[in-house]
């Protein structure tokens, strides 16, 4: 989807380039920083709406370009999709649709255009919306109650200060997730900043090119990238966080942009434009021109390197693990028991109480897969203990369960037949549940125990 995207972005823009420079060049979109560490933090709808942005600056780029409105159309189906994945995107894309109706309202072709262009958009995203206008909706209600000023601080863009946060932003990385140990950092390879350093001329040059070409979209387009960066930035500067402040309280749902850092995700269709102008005339010098196939498996190496650990199942990390076989003899032994008599409606309590944790068969911190693997109903941790922040979810289960495990269960409040504990990180300190009247140890094998509540 991304390198589609970023073919599509730069075969569009482009004027007279080579189709194997189209695919060198598109590479950029893909081998970045920013696809890499959302990717690994497992946050694909994320990277399937900045994928669309391409095809949506794209088609934007065309219908401004011919003034053929059309264009609109697909530009619409794709932020559709894009807000289905990421509604936040509903922010990150407004600067372009605004520089796009700036550039050519006084059209009077243009407005039947855009009426139904927003009517796809509204129609495609019609079950959230109507939820919205209600005040139903799941996603208003944790944005309004779940989220609060602890959330911009928890994940704010990493940096130390805020000259290294702007240097992380500019060099497309600085994701908060990266810090929690659950993938490699990227950052901790000596010398990963080199890609980007080597394609700076070629950036600047285009930038240059653009300045002498058209003005006018130049300096809107700088002006969106810095816009862009300034908002990535976030709380993280003095000179940035009155501003993120300002929207976070009265820009309605703009607090659910609680990481500053997806801001990137529209630096790097800029970078790329720029990117794709240096490089196309730079082509034309004669040692590169005749030498056109070296240069370009050069030009792809230097983008890849902006991301190496993309390559090889990212770098080793993303390889299938086998659950332990006494996963398997628990749901089987929970599904003959739940058929017997209460059915697989019944809920299961999956411990220890956190969302994110280290199983020794993995060897990582992954996300909590109980509720993945077994077949009966799992409730297992929704508390994400990161940044000051202990459980954000609104949860009712999640309030229930944590009020019980703080009173170590002196009353049965749950509503579970059985608690499976696995043997990982902190369980001794759950081992409690062998001294309670209502609770029966059903079952242990090596990694999990098994237990049963009482009637």
């Amino acid at each position: 989807m991304i390198l589609l995207g970023g073919r599509f972005f730069v075969k569009t823009i482009s004027e007279n380039i080579s189709t194997g420079l189209v695919f060198v060049l598109s590479l950029f979109a893909l081998f970045n920083p920013f696809v890499y560490d959302r990717a690994l933090y497992g946050q694909f709808g994320v990277l399937i709406s900045y994928g669309c942005a391409f095809f949506i600056l794209a088609y934007l780029y065309k219908a401004w370009q011919a003034l053929d409105f059309k264009n609109l159309y697909p530009a619409a189906i794709f932020t559709a999709i894009a807000l289905m994945f990421s509604i936040h995107f509903i922010f990150l894309l407004l600067p372009f649709y605004i520089l796009f109706f700036v550039a050519v309202f006084k059209n009077k072709k243009l407005y039947l255009s855009l009426a139904v262009s927003i009517a796809i958009i509204l129609v495609l995203n019609l079950n959230w919306l109507v939820a919205l206008t209600l005040q139903a909706s799941p996603m208003t209600n944790f944005v309004e109650q779940g989220i609060s000023q602890q959330d911009l601080v928890a994940f704010q863009t990493a940096g130390k200060d805020g000259p290294e946060t702007l240097s992380n932003v500019l060099l497309m990385s600085g994701f908060w997730g990266k810090d929690q140990l659950r993938y490699n950092d990227l950052t901790k390879v000596p010398g990963w900043q080199k890609s980007f350093i080597f394609l700076s001329p070629l950036i600047i040059y285009g930038l240059y090119l653009s300045f002498r070409k058209n003005k006018v979209l130049s300096l809107s387009l700088l002006s969106i990238f810095v816009l862009a960066v300034f908002l990535a930035i976030g709380i993280k500067s003095n000179l940035t966080q009155g501003l993120t402040w300002f929207l976070y309280n009265h820009l309605p749902l703009y607090k659910g942009l609680r990481e500053p850092q997806k801001w990137v995700a529209i630096i790097v269709p800029i970078y790329l434009y720029f990117l794709m102008l240096g490089a196309s005339r730079f082509g034309q010098v004669k040692v590169i021109k005749n030498n056109r196939i070296v240069s370009g498996f050069i030009l792809a190496g230097i983008i890849m390197m902006g991301a190496p650990f993309l390559l090889w199942g990212f770098n080793r990390q993303a390889v299938a693990t086998p659950y332990p076989s006494d996963w398997a003899q628990v749901n089987n032994l929970l599904l003959n028991n739940s058929a017997q008599s209460y059915g697989c409606s019944d809920k299961i309590l999956f411990l220890p109480w956190h969302m994110y944790l280290s199983f020794n068969w993995v060897g990582k911190i992954i996300a909590n897969p109980a509720s993945a693997y077994f077949t009966c109903p799992i409730i297992s941790g929704t508390n994400m203990e990161w940044g000051g922040i202990y459980d954000n979810s609104l949860s009712s289960d999640g309030k229930i369960i944590s009020d019980w495990l703080s009173s170590q269960g002196k009353s049965n409040t749950l509503h579970v037949r059985y608690i499976i504990l696995a043997k990982e990180v902190d369980f001794s300190s759950y081992l409690w549940l062998n001294n309670l009247s209502y609770v029966k140890p059903l079952l242990e094998t090596n990694t999990l125990i098994v237990y049963e509540i009482k009637p």
